[in-house]
C-alpha cells in the first residue's frame, strides 16, 4: 500500500489497531508524512461535513446516445472481489460531480492532476523553474502579508509570510479565480505561529484560463465555497 493511500485510510479511520499503531509511530519521525496528513486532514473534515443534498444527482441531464456494440472478445479471467469503500471516497466516485472549491481537493486528496505550463519561463524539473508572481495584500485582511507563488508544469510553490496563525479549526485555502461563481481550489493548509509557509500543490490543466492566484482564511463551516475573505492575490494575465 502506497504511502498516499495509507494516509486517506488514516484519515478515514479504515486503518485496523495494528496498522493504525504502526501508522502513528511513523508520523512520530517522518517529518513529509506529518505535514501530508495535517495539508489533507481539513479537505477530508470538509468533504464529510457536506450535507447529503450536494452528492445527489444533477437533474434534468441529457439522455445518453447509444453506442454500436463492440465486437466480440476473448472472455478475460475474473478478478478477485475488491472490499467496498465507505464514506468520503466512495460517495465522490458514485455520485454526482462536486461544487468547483471541494472537487479541487478531492482531486487533490487524490493525487490527481493535470500538468500544465502557467507561461513566463521553462520549467527546469527543479525548484528555480516556472514563473514567479508576488502576492499582494488584499484589505482588510492582509495586512502585513506577502507571498511569491512560483508557477510550473504541474505544480504550484508558494511561499507566504506575515499571516495570522491559524486559530483553532480555521485554515487558508488557495485559488484559482475569475470570479465569485468561476474558480477552482487548489487546497488548503494551516499557517504556523511564525506566520511564514511553503505549500506545493499541483495545478489543474485548465488553469491558464483563469485570472488569479488568490489566498483566502476559510472558518470551520463545512462550506466549501471561497470565504470571501482573501488576504493576498496576484494576478495571472498580463494587463
Amino acid at each position: 500500500m502506497s504511502a498516499r493511500d495509507q494516509i486517506s485510510d488514516y484519515l478515514l479511520g479504515e486503518l485496523d489497531a495494528a496498522d493504525r499503531a504502526r501508522f502513528e509511530a511513523a508520523l512520530e519521525t517522518d517529518a513529509w508524512l506529518a505535514a501530508e496528513v495535517a495539508r489533507l486532514r481539513p479537505v477530508v473534515a470538509r468533504l464529510d461535513a457536506l450535507e447529503p443534498a450536494a452528492w445527489a444527482p444533477l437533474p434534468d441531464l441529457p439522455p445518453l446516445v447509444a453506442l454500436p456494440p463492440e465486437p466480440a472478445r476473448e472472455a478475460a479471467p475474473p478478478r478477485p472481489a475488491r472490499p467496498a469503500r465507505t464514506g468520503w471516497w466512495r460517495r465522490s466516485l458514485t455520485l454526482r460531480p462536486l461544487p468547483a472549491g471541494a472537487l479541487a481537493a478531492a482531486l487533490l486528496a487524490l493525487g490527481i492532476a493535470a500538468g500544465l505550463l502557467l507561461g513566463g519561463g521553462d520549467d527546469e524539473g527543479g525548484s528555480s523553474g516556472g514563473r514567479v508572481l508576488a502576492l499582494a495584500p488584499v484589505e482588510p485582511l492582509g495586512g502585513a502579508a506577502a507571498g511569491t507563488a512560483r508557477l510550473a508544469a504541474d505544480r504550484a510553490t508558494v511561499h507566504l509570510t506575515g499571516l495570522p496563525p491559524s486559530k483553532d479549526g480555521e485554515f487558508y485555502e488557495l485559488w484559482l479565480l475569475n470570479g465569485p461563481e468561476d474558480l477552482v481550489s487548489l487546497g488548503s493548509f494551516s499557517v504556523p505561529a511564525s506566520g511564514e509557509i511553503d505549500v506545493t500543490v499541483p495545478v489543474p490543466g485548465d488553469a491558464k484560463s483563469f485570472a488569479a492566484i488568490d489566498v483566502s482564511v476559510e472558518p470551520p463551516d463545512g462550506d466549501p465555497a471561497h470565504s470571501k475573505q482573501s488576504v493576498l492575490r496576484a494576478p495571472l494575465q498580463a494587463s
